[in-house]
């Protein structure tokens, strides 16, 4: 597997033990998606694997590759890109500035802003005017090419179709599709549980900070336990 995440126990300090032992994995072009209820873990575990988690236990490795210690910024040199749900851009700055930001450690920033313009042509058509005056998927999308600037091969995705109409939810979906097709692995947190099961490859479901259930998506979302408990019927 390109990312594997074991046994993780952690939270915001050494009494909030929000991770109780969760394992994931996934594979390069792999999407994979984090499901469960409110106060499951799921987007604190997206943050353990960034390094924004105090009082960490457990073994997290990229391509072989030890991450678990290391701070933020040796975790995105070593290819792990995360978009959060929120302040995920520079609203004041241009579209061409937030993508320079992105790559503020990528030797090739450059041509990285091209190809960027080139992979989301929207971004391309409004490179000069600033990011606030984006639609709720545009911005969503700039904040996944921020994300790309680095190259990254593992990129996490905190709820990206939060707020957004189910058009340009379809469209943000399609575009991570493009994405994982670049042999980039991808794990996302999803309110959508549902849209998120017809998205990926494969699931895990959290509950209480622990790995209730995995499997194929079309499985997941077959099985009458987990669509009565999880999915609303």
């Amino acid at each position: 597997m390109m990312f594997e995440a074991s046994d993780i126990i952690g939270g915001y300090s050494a009494a909030d033990q929000i991770l109780k032992g969760v394992t994931v994995a996934a594979d390069a072009g792999e999407i994979v998606a984090i499901l469960g209820p409110n106060g499951a873990g799921k987007s604190t575990l997206l943050k353990a694997v960034t390094g924004l988690l105090p009082n960490l236990t457990g073994s997290i490795a990229l391509a072989g590759d030890p991450l678990t210690g290391l701070r933020p910024r040796q975790i995105a040199e070593r290819g792990v890109a995360y978009v959060p749900q929120e302040s995920n851009i520079f609203a004041t700055m241009t579209v061409r500035e937030n993508l320079e930001m992105g790559g503020y450690i990528a030797s090739d920033s450059t041509s990285r802003i091209e190809e960027m313009f080139g992979r989301f042509p929207v971004l391309a058509e409004k490179r000069g005017e600033a990011a606030r005056t984006l639609s709720g998927g545009q911005r969503q999308i700039l904040a996944m090419a921020i994300a790309m600037m680095v190259s990254p091969r593992l990129l996490l995705l905190d709820e990206p179709s939060a707020g957004l109409s189910p058009i340009a939810a379809a469209q943000l979906f399609d575009t991570i599709r493009e994405i994982a097709a670049q042999s980039v692995c991808i794990v996302l947190v999803e309110q959508n549980a549902m849209d998120a099961l017809e998205l990926c490859d494969r699931a895990y479901i959290l509950s209480a900070g622990r790995n209730h259930a995995t499997g194929a998506g079309a499985e997941l979302a077959a099985d009458p336990d987990i669509r009565r408990t999880f999915l609303g019927g």
